[in-house]
């Protein structure tokens, strides 16, 4: 299973809201699933409904210490990924980023480091995009010198979108024009994932009718299939 590398250029974009909610999609569609969180912020498990002093296995920590939340393998990965034998060892092929499970690791957006260190690695980048002007405007740092829609193996995701205001359609608009087939999906603003959050809950348990649950279940359909066996590249699913 694929290696996918969740990171967007700019903070508050939901990337680890996206991460995590697309583990949990995944193994709620029967994949087997490790979430790692690869930030200083530690927030990933946030959203699995433990609390800010509740830890996690390292990423390095043996199978046997698994920390397991609805299917999803929590992992903290940050300490470990910032180690000089860190990069030595991904060299080496020594990091399982690979096997029989999709590992989906949330970067921070200031971390560009270790994004180019785990980038060579990753089946697929999924970037969250917020539908706003200064979002909007983020996706030129998406890699510097490399136009936006060249590169072949990031996803995008429309992130809190909210298709009430005018703004927020014509950005939908504009992204799905942009973007084409490497528009993966969008997940509209929905009150029920902050209540999830505050009252420590899964979102998938919170509500039935969450409109962001069913947009994170579709997103998830679109991520396996692009990460299929004999998919060359995103612009090939539409």
């Amino acid at each position: 299973m694929p290696f996918i590398l969740c990171h967007s250029p700019k903070g508050g974009a939901g990337t680890s809201f996206v991460a995590a909610h697309l583990a949990l999609a995944l193994a709620e569609a029967g994949h087997a699933v490790t979430a790692v969180d690869m930030t200083r912020q530690d927030s990933l498990k946030l959203y699995f409904g433990m609390t800010p002093i509740q830890a996690i296995p390292d990423f390095d920590a043996p199978e046997d210490d698994a920390h397991v939340v609805a299917g999803v393998s929590l992992r903290q990965g940050y300490r470990v990924a910032h180690t000089d034998a860190f990069a030595l060892s991904l060299a080496r092929g020594e990091v399982p980023l690979t096997g029989e499970r999709y590992i989906i690791a949330d970067v921070s957006a200031d971390d560009v480091g270790l994004r180019a260190l785990l980038l060579p690695h990753a089946a697929l980048v999924v970037m969250p995009v917020v539908p706003t002007a200064i979002g909007l405007a983020a996706l030129t740092q998406a890699q510097p010198g490399t136009p936006l829609v060249e590169q072949d193996y990031t996803g995008f995701v429309i992130n809190r979108l909210d298709e009430t205001r005018r703004f927020g359609r014509n950005a939908h608009t504009f992204l799905r024009e942009l973007l084409g087939g490497k528009l993966l999906g969008a997940i509209h603003e929905d009150e029920a994932v902050n209540e999830a959050t505050a009252r420590g809950q899964l979102l998938p348990a919170h509500t039935a009718a969450s409109a962001a649950m069913k947009d994170i279940r579709n997103l998830a359909v679109a991520v396996a299939a692009v990460c299929a066996p004999g998919q060359d590249a995103i612009e090939d699913v539409a």
